[in-house]
């Protein structure tokens, strides 16, 4: 088993994106294992649209990431096929360069002897890859966006997926997986399309902030506060048990005020660190930033959208991925929409397939 596992990873391992032959599976699945919860996400592409066929969000029981994904597809029968996954948080890191103009065999070659300069891991200890973004002729340079995550968590995973029977081809890293959905969907709105645009992905332990020009990633960042934060102060604060602060959270109703008030600290901590984000951002590429939009479960913070667009003096709303796609008709469409903004990732994965 180990020495398959290394075959793989030595082959065919990518945390960007994978060229791989066309698939003949009409279905696409992406998952996302996080922190609590395992996330699923199934398409099949008509023409230009696509249409999610399943999708499912599971707790993970008693850490036993393995038992939720057999449970899981014991009903869905696809989540074991050949599935694209991601990994995230500590361990892993994402950098955007000027590098001379070249071509991606290239780049990947030349990166491979440089990664040190960029990543504060020893080279034996990660995985690297590269992508090109964007080049300038003129100039003969390229924007790069390069990307590392520490071989345990990758290895891990792979061991995880080869154990339950899956063809694993594919594992990325969340931000760029969600950077992929945005890329290849839009924004769902013509007068975003060319603007700067930060998009923060509220996970459950981690957040990350990304922001985009002209829908091509320019900068991320890893913020350590979420949705988990939000629950336990609320919890706390309130004297509720944590599943009632997770239901609190999405109605509020009277208590809004003493719910936002129970998370000021947590918020002040991620307003800081996404004002540190974006005073760099816009002083070295001299752009502001025009629309902050809010993906990840722990937008469903009631108040949390109004409360930064106040204090970061920004427009902000939430971006639902799911609003951009055509819903097979055997889904419950409210249901989905309850719990949609924590698919993100998984959708972004699912969408690697048809790049």
């Amino acid at each position: 088993m180990h020495s398959t596992i290394n075959k793989l990873l030595d082959n065919y391992f990518s945390l960007i994106k994978k060229y791989l032959p066309a698939k003949t599976e009409e279905t696409s699945v992406g998952i996302d294992i996080g922190a609590g919860e395992y996330k699923l996400v199934e398409l099949k592409k008509h023409a230009d649209a696509y249409e999610l066929i399943n999708w499912a969000i599971e707790p993970v029981k008693k850490d036993d990431i393995k038992a939720t994904i057999i449970g899981l597809g014991q009903n869905l029968p696809s989540v074991l096929k050949s599935p694209f996954t991601a990994v995230s948080g500590k361990g892993t890191l994402i950098r955007y360069i000027e590098m001379p103009e070249m071509s991606l065999p290239e780049l990947r070659d030349a990166f491979a002897i440089e990664a040190d300069k960029y990543f504060p891991f020893a080279q034996d200890q990660i995985y690297t890859d590269c992508y090109i973004l964007e080049s300038d002729p003129k100039r003969k340079k390229m924007q790069v966006m390069v990307a590392a995550a520490k071989k345990e968590l990758i290895d891990e995973r792979v061991k995880l997926l080869t154990e339950l029977g899956s063809q694993v081809e594919f594992i990325g890293i969340n931000p760029i997986a969600l950077a992929n959905a945005l890329n290849v969907l839009g924004f769902g709105e013509k007068e975003k399309e060319n603007k700067v645009i930060a998009l923060l992905d509220l996970g459950d332990a981690v957040s990350n902030v990304t922001i985009f020009v002209n829908r091509l990633p320019r900068f991320t960042r890893d913020i350590y506060v979420g949705g988990r934060d939000f629950s336990k102060r609320i919890s706390n604060a309130l004297g509720l048990s944590l599943d009632e602060a997770e239901a609190l959270k999405k109605n509020p109703g009277e208590k809004k005020e003493q719910m936002l008030n129970a998370c000021e600290s947590s918020i002040g901590n991620m307003v800081q660190e996404l004002r540190l984000s974006f005073d760099y951002f816009e002083n070295e590429k001299n752009s502001d930033i025009t629309h902050l939009l809010l993906t990840g479960g722990g937008c469903l913070l009631e108040g949390l959208s109004e409360h930064l667009e106040k204090t970061l003096e920004i427009k902000t709303s939430r971006w639902n991925l799911v609003d951009l796609l055509r819903v097979a008709p055997h889904i419950n469409v409210n249901d989905l929409n309850q719990k949609s903004f924590k698919l993100g990732v998984a959708l972004g994965l699912a969408l690697y397939q048809y790049d």
